[in-house]
């Protein structure tokens, strides 16, 4: 911003001070090249964006042709693996076994018709389901040391070998993956050796279901170096490459070996732009941005294209990198062509201007130096200005002739008017004497001259109209006017028009000078009377303020009186309201009590029932303890045992009739009681129900109480509203009487004053005036009151609540009658 401030300043500065043609030449020159540049910036941003969009849309065609490439090979891949799974969950579905050798063949047939297939294996998670079984570690071709049919069909020097696969196990990658995910898995890139050579794999497992149920995992391995060759025939520009990531951001694809099977970022130093490519193309979606190439160092854009693998929920990314040099090569052609263009021709642009300003400025520069003379001439610096000399007929030629022949006649003009002007010098000193009788008589061919010659005359004709030939005698007067003395006479015969007004004016002036004198003497008169009867009016404003601040204290107390009654009796509507609650909660628990009485009667019968089932109970043993005993004496020795077990039974039986006995006894006892409790409870309800209606009744005494007081506090306030706002008025008439007082004494001032300039006047019927006085006003029959209001509280200022006057208001039961 500041060197664009300078910048102006200095352009400012050179066009201040440069000639016509320097600044034509700068003008001309600035819109020439500010619009060779705009051209050429217009054309390289064309041609810049024209290049940038066809290297874009070139690279997107690229990545999406060859990721289509590579997703219909992993695709086919997958396509073969699902048809694998498919026949052996068939063999399940007809409960076929499976052969050996004819599952071999077909493995080996899939390989020769999938030439980017290396191997194929199955993974069974029960034994002998598909195939037979044999002894542990029996060796046999395809069979793991388990004794499962576990065959590995791969490539190896042109033919086909069976090898055994590794043992079943939901720890694996291939296997856990895939019943995991439910659906197509495939595995991160490794490193593998086929015939002896380290190649660039991954693993395609499908889960296999049978009745809902996993039962293993079939798939494929499927070497990667066909996307490098891929990689290292596609052609971008010169030195621009492409590249295959897979889902997790690792190298399957690239012109360089070394980056294969490397995570991006481990490779890279910037992560965040193939960190958010990656993250898109979770979404499907595609990305391009422009970074430092890490394989070329160069300044190069980006583009991810990103395509799903089968159904497995992964998506990879074809990159193309192309270096923005290259495919801007083109546009930068253009962009050097159209500076060096523009520079060429805004040189020649520039020397035909020039070679134009020249001859412009030296044609300029002797009109210019003619009419310096012409001016200085003007300025009376010189008596003769030079002639403008030009050789040609063009504009300028003939605008010199034209200035030369416009001088000559200027000349004579001047020296017309200038004796005209001297003669006009010599009237005005006449007019500045103060006399108007002289008039202007020399001509001039300047119109304006003689207009300005007759308006002269003209006004000097009007002037000894209005002013007679001598202005001096009306000066004179005037001054005496000035020092007070209007005695002093023109002569209306010689003096003019304003002379003789002057005259009037004196006549009016003594006149209003007499008036004056007159009202200033009978102002000062009745100023020193109302300043008196304002002073009284202050005074008793004063006392009665004083008492209506000593009512509004009293009142302000009655007030807090009330108030503090309200609130105590609004506290025993309290105090009534919580006892009303605590008797209503106490009825409540005599209720409970009342129905829990209730549940042990219930309870106390179902006892006595109970207790009568175990009195009968304790009778039947006892007769049957007796016919026990009757048919032991009948049996003799055999039965004497069993005599003494029913003696046992029957007294048992006896005590426990005594026992029923006592807790019936007991039964009873408490039931007398929880009837009594019951009564006593009874009562106690109807107790608590009166004392809830006398309850009741106290607090309607104590609201209607509470109602009333407050409506007198209401009223209070009310009246000490209305004599506070009383106050306010009698201390605003008190102020106003101190403030008319205070008129009255400036009154009084004013009219002496007026009185003593009217007497340093001298006119005529000075000292004759006379004043009438009136008759002396009634003094007002009120005395202030000496005597204060005696009151045991401090007296307080209370102003209104509000500036509109305060209406008593009545209520229905007429309080204020009552209070």
């Amino acid at each position: 911003m500041c060197y664009n401030n300078l910048a102006i300043t200095l352009w400012r500065i050179i066009m201040k001070k440069s000639s016509f043609g320097n600044k034509l030449l700068l003008q001309v020159l600035s819109v020439t090249i500010l619009a060779f540049g705009l051209t050429m910036f217009f054309v390289s941003k064309y041609s810049y964006e024209t290049a940038q969009n066809d290297a874009e849309l070139y690279i997107k065609e690229v990545a999406n042709k060859h990721a289509l490439e590579v997703q219909q090979d992993i695709n086919t891949s997958l396509t073969v693996t699902r048809m694998l799974s498919s026949k052996f969950e068939e063999a399940l579905e007809n409960d076929a076994r499976l052969n050996k050798t004819e599952t071999i063949e077909f493995f080996k047939s899939v390989l020769d018709y999938n030439p980017q297939i290396v191997g194929i294996w199955v993974k069974i998670k029960n034994r002998g389901q598909f195939f037979d079984t044999v002894p542990e570690n029996s060796n046999i071709e395809g069979y793991d040391k388990t004794g499962q049919f576990n065959p590995y069909v791969v490539k190896s020097n042109g033919t086909h070998k069976v090898q055994v696969g590794s043992i079943y196990s939901e720890e694996t990658e291939w296997i856990i993956g895939p019943k995991r995910t439910g659906k197509d898995y495939v595995t991160k890139p490794y490193l593998y050796p086929v015939d002896g050579v380290e190649v660039l794999m991954t693993t395609i497992g499908v889960p296999m279901y049978y009745k809902g149920e996993f039962i293993g995992s079939i798939g494929i391995d499927i070497t990667l170096n066909t996307f490098s060759e891929m990689t290292k025939k596609i052609r971008i520009y010169e030195k621009g490459y492409t590249f295959i990531l897979d889902h997790n951001g690792i190298m399957v694809g690239h012109k360089d070996e070394k980056y294969l099977n490397k995570q991006i970022f481990d490779i890279v130093d910037d992560k965040k732009e193939y960190t958010k490519a990656i993250e898109l193309a979770k979404e499907g979606k595609d990305y391009h941005f422009t970074k430092t190439s890490t394989v070329t160092n160069e300044d190069s854009y980006y583009y991810s294209k990103s395509f799903k693998i089968g159904d497995t929920g992964q998506h990879w990314l074809f990159f193309v990198s192309a270096p923005v040099k290259e495919y801007l090569k083109h546009a930068i052609f253009i962009r050097n062509f159209s500076i060096i263009a523009g520079i060429l021709g805004l040189l020649v642009i520039s020397l035909v201007i020039i070679f134009s300003i020249r001859k412009l400025n030296k044609n300029l520069s002797s009109i210019s130096t003619g009419l310096d003379d012409f001016f200085e001439y003007l300025n009376k610096k010189i008596s003769n200005p030079k002639e403008i000399t030009i050789n040609g007929n063009d504009e300028f030629g003939i605008m010199a002739q034209s200035i030369n022949s416009n001088v000559k006649a200027i000349q004579k003009s001047i020296e017309d008017d200038n004796n005209l002007i001297d003669e006009v010098k010599t009237i005005v000193n006449t007019v500045g004497q103060g006399y108007l009788d002289k008039r202007i008589k020399r001509d001039t061919s300047t119109d304006s001259l003689l207009e300005l010659k007759k308006l002269l005359n003209d006004m000097l004709n009007n002037l000894e109209a209005l002013v007679g030939k001598d202005l001096n005698k009306i000066s004179e007067t005037l001054e005496k006017y000035t020092n007070r003395e209007f005695t002093a006479k023109l002569d209306s015969n010689s003096c003019g028009k304003i002379g003789n007004e002057i005259i009037q004016m004196n006549k009016m002036v003594t006149n209003m000078l007499q008036d004056n004198q007159k009202d200033g003497q009978a102002l000062q008169h009745s100023a020193k009377e109302l300043s008196s009867s304002v002073s009284t009016l202050s005074n008793n404003a004063t006392s009665q303020a004083s008492s209506l601040e000593q009512t509004a204290a009293s009142i302000d107390e009655i007030t807090s009186n009330i108030e503090q009654t309200s609130q105590k009796a609004q506290e025993m509507l309290n105090i009534s309201n919580e006892t009303r609650t605590s008797a209503s909660e106490g009825k409540g628990f005599a209720n409970e009590t009342v129905k829990s009485m209730d549940e042990i009667n219930n309870t106390v019968t179902n006892i006595n029932e109970a207790i009568s089932v175990i009195d009968q109970i304790a009778f039947q043993t006892n007769i049957l303890s007796l016919n026990a005993a009757v048919e032991a004496a009948t049996a003799g020795e055999a039965g004497k045992g069993f005599a003494v077990v029913a003696q046992e039974v029957r007294n048992l039986a006896s005590r426990s009739a005594e026992a029923a006995k006592e807790i019936k006894e007991l039964v009873e006892d408490a039931t007398l009681k929880a009837n009594s409790g019951k009564n006593i409870s009874s009562k106690m309800i109807e107790g608590f129900t009166q004392l809830e209606e006398k309850i009741l009744n106290t607090s309607k005494l104590i609201d209607d109480v509470t109602n009333a007081a407050k409506e007198q506090s209401i009223g209070m306030t009310q009246i000490a509203d209305a004599v506070g706002q009383l106050d306010q008025f009698t201390q605003e008439n008190a102020a106003i009487a101190d403030k008319t007082n205070d008129i009255a004494k400036r009154t009084n001032k004013i009219a002496e004053e007026v009185v003593e300039n009217v007497n340093k006047n001298s006119f005529d019927g000075k000292g004759e005036v006379k004043i009438v006085k009136d008759e002396p006003s009634t003094k007002s029959s009120y005395k202030p009151q000496k005597e204060e209001l005696k009151t045991s509280t401090t007296v307080k200022k209370h102003p209104p609540r509000s500036s509109e006057p305060i209406k008593a208001q009545a209520s229905k039961d007429d309080e204020w009658e009552s209070f």
